[in-house]
């Protein structure tokens, strides 16, 4: 008999507006970023819209993560990054000009990005909506 072995992910997940939206954690290159988002999940908190580089949201934590950037790579659209100072869970997202590097620890598939970037836009139009971020496992 030959048995598959179930492989679980690892999915960030922000919920408001009355839908979800997941991201992959990215384990293997950001394991002490992930472990510590997972340990303060889940939270509500409010959406900030940046701006900085075009499309790019963030909402403020409590999260005791590395002081650090543990997997400082250049943003694209698509990453989900934890910031040190403030204690910010950051996501870019669409058309967006990168900056520099952030502590990246969650990407979007093309699909989610997509779907969270329609509705991460009307956002402007409502700052401070609530969001809750959790740690769930898909299969």
């Amino acid at each position: 008999m030959n048995k598959r072995r179930r492989i679980s992910m690892k999915k960030l997940k922000f919920t408001f507006h009355g839908k979800d939206f997941y991201a992959n954690m990215l384990t293997d290159q950001a394991p002490v970023t992930c472990e510590a988002v997972e340990k303060a999940c889940p939270f509500t908190t409010r959406w900030v819209h940046a701006k900085i580089v075009a499309n790019e949201i963030f909402c403020p934590t409590k999260i005791e993560g590395p002081v650090l950037r543990e997997n400082p790579i250049p943003n694209l659209p698509g990453d989900i990054g934890l910031f040190d100072t403030p204690q910010t869970i950051c996501c870019w997202h669409g058309d967006m000009k990168p900056l520099g590097s952030g502590n990246v620890f969650a990407r979007f598939t093309p699909e989610q990005m997509e779907v969270f970037h329609a509705e991460a836009t009307g956002l402007w139009k409502e700052p401070g909506s609530l969001v809750t971020v959790d740690v769930v496992e898909e299969e």
